[in-house]
């Protein structure tokens, strides 16, 4: 806890506060009072490469495509295969918890605020607050250490089993589209991410 209250007092934000006030823009993951009003700094070209889903899918094909070889591979011996399946149950596991944290950002999005932030400094924030239980990253530290002594290509097995959480993040956001009618745009020049459309699908 003084740990999440260290990272609200310097930040001045956590995507699980869900409630905010409308008119506030979030920027550097600061909620501002003094910003521009709504729609200032929102990217108004919101083609296919701005449309964030497909950047996530791309991302999830890509890594895809990197591991089919190795998961080929893995699959043939017993210990590997095991490992492998155990990547892709703490990949679960984590992406439970970045998931609700996604949520709770993209509810923000969808009163109209932006969150002007990288994609990886988005995801080191995550780790920051501590989201992830204690209990659950001793657990997956203490997998890694033990897989240290099972055999060169134990930790790769074990890894392999994370490549598929963008496909997670990519279903989380269709299903959030779908369920608002907004789309999630990040622009990459502005470096921040907005939702547009949600109030034309409100009408």
């Amino acid at each position: 806890m003084h740990l999440i209250d260290t990272f609200n007092t310097c930040f001045g934000w956590c995507p699980q506060v869900r409630t905010l006030p409308r008119p506030l823009t979030v920027l550097n993951n600061e909620a501002a009072p003094s910003a521009p009003s709504q729609g200032i700094g929102i990217p108004e070209r919101t083609e296919s490469l701005n449309r964030y889903r497909n950047q996530v899918l791309f991302w999830a094909v890509f890594f895809t495509l990197v591991s089919v070889p190795f998961v080929a591979y893995f699959l043939a011996t017993d210990l590997t295969r095991l490992l492998f399946f155990l990547g892709m149950i703490a990949g679960l596991v984590v992406f439970a918890f970045f998931g609700q944290w996604l949520w709770n950002s993209l509810e923000m999005l969808e009163k109209g605020n932006v969150i002007k932030t990288g994609q990886g400094e988005y995801i080191i924030l995550f780790l920051i607050a501590g989201v992830i239980p204690l209990s659950i990253v001793l657990i997956i530290a203490a997998l890694t250490a033990i897989l240290s002594f099972a055999g060169v290509w134990a930790f790769p097995a074990f890894a392999t089993g994370f490549a598929f959480i963008p496909w997670y993040v990519l279903i989380l956001i269709l299903w959030w589209e779908q369920k608002t009618g907004c789309m999630l745009v990040y622009d990459k020049k502005a470096r921040l991410f907005s939702a547009v459309g949600c109030h034309e699908h409100a009408h």
